[in-house]
């Protein structure tokens, strides 16, 4: 009981409290969103809410070498059910990538991206890479990135799977991979990028060729990214007010739940809510990177931390980009904010891995 107490009161209570904040601006924002529909869906965020914090605090108690210890089977397993929710789960938004467990749709994908950091910081932590020879050993974790990453796009989900290569580009970076071998797969996507455009699907190729002009076709592909500018837009300095937004209660706001949640949030909070949801994010990654960095712990535990905390960067990155017409419409959801189950419940695991490896690194500390 007292090394319970003991966990509880040295876990770090900042990095908490502004993940809980985050989350607390999302069920707001998912109020505005779902006024119309009742309170059923705000009511299922909460409960998914609760789960994911739940599993955060039962993760962050647990030794983080216990995760290494069966991060391959953890892998594997995260891998069978990938592969089911392809070719046997229900399709959901013209994809096939959800699966029912207990009367819970989860969403493979999102658990690989945890498992996944988990096998390849294994793997290097165990390998240690230092002649030339030996980099013939990277071959295993490529394996393990292309395979999820190919199962994702026969989904198709684009977005998910560009997110795990990026997760295998930057762990391999993380770790020290020599740079000829970024270089090498510049190069090779370079010449392959014309087989890759004729493997997408039709919809795929129009989101990329509405990223460059929306308004060809504003009723049609372009219509999502033109409402989204005009809701961010008309926002103005301090926004619209709390459920005052009109592009998005006159339903000219498309998936204003999920994707769009910040197209939302700006229209409602204006400039000054948009910009302090960023800085609460980039404050969350800039404590996750301090923690995951230090030079004391251990390689899996760095390596793990600071991929996770990346992939949380990259997410909310892409998605705030993605709305604001910066980057192609991928379908990603704003970390923590956006109405949802598996994307929500894997972000809090993520984050009670960083707990768990900090939590670790003060224990042992202490008995040194």
């Amino acid at each position: 009981m007292k090394e319970l107490v003991f966990k509880f009161k040295n876990l770090h209570w900042t990095l908490i409290s502004l993940v809980l904040f985050i989350s607390f601006v999302g069920i707001v924002m998912i109020y505005s969103a779902s006024k119309a529909e009742g309170l059923n869906p705000t009511y299922s965020h909460i409960s998914k809410l609760i789960l994911g914090i739940f599993l955060m605090f039962i993760v962050a108690m647990v030794n983080i070498n216990s995760f290494q210890k069966y991060a391959y089977i953890l892998y594997f397993v995260g891998l069978f059910f990938l592969i089911y929710a392809t070719f046997y789960g229900f399709v959901g938004k013209g994809a096939r990538r959800w699966i029912n467990i207990f009367g819970v749709n989860v969403q493979p994908s999102e658990i690989m991206k945890i498992v996944l950091i988990l096998a390849i910081a294994k793997f290097f932590d165990e390998k240690k890479i230092q002649t030339f020879k030996e980099h013939l050993f990277i071959i295993f974790p490529i394996f393990l990135i292309v395979l999820p990453f190919l199962i994702i796009l026969k989904q198709p989900d684009l977005g998910t799977g560009l997110i795990i290569l990026s997760l295998g580009f930057i762990i391999f970076f993380i770790v020290g991979v020599n740079i000829k071998f970024f270089i090498f797969c510049f190069i090779i996507f370079l010449i392959s990028s014309p087989i890759l455009w004729n493997t997408l699907h039709q919809y795929q190729k129009q989101r990329l060729l509405t990223f460059f002009d929306p308004y060809k076709d504003p009723l049609g592909t372009g219509y999502h990214i033109i409402q989204s500018e005009i809701a961010i837009g008309s926002g103005g300095f301090f926004g619209k007010g709390w459920l005052k937004g009109t592009q998005s209660h006159l339903d000219y706001l498309p998936e204003k739940k999920t994707d769009f949640i910040f197209s939302m949030l700006g229209e409602e909070f204006g400039f000054m809510g948009t910009i302090s949801i960023i800085g609460l994010f980039i404050l969350v990654c800039l404590i996750g990177y301090i923690i995951s960095n230090n030079a004391e712990k251990d390689f899996f535990s760095r390596v793990v931390g600071i991929s996770i905390i990346t992939n949380f960067f990259l997410s909310a990155s892409l998605n705030m980009a993605m709305v604001m017409g910066l980057t192609p419409v991928v379908g990603i959801p704003l970390p923590l904010v956006s109405f949802g189950g598996s994307s929500l419940v894997m972000t809090f695991l993520g984050f009670g891995l960083i707990l768990s490896s900090d939590l670790s690194h003060k224990i042992n500390k202490t008995k040194y």
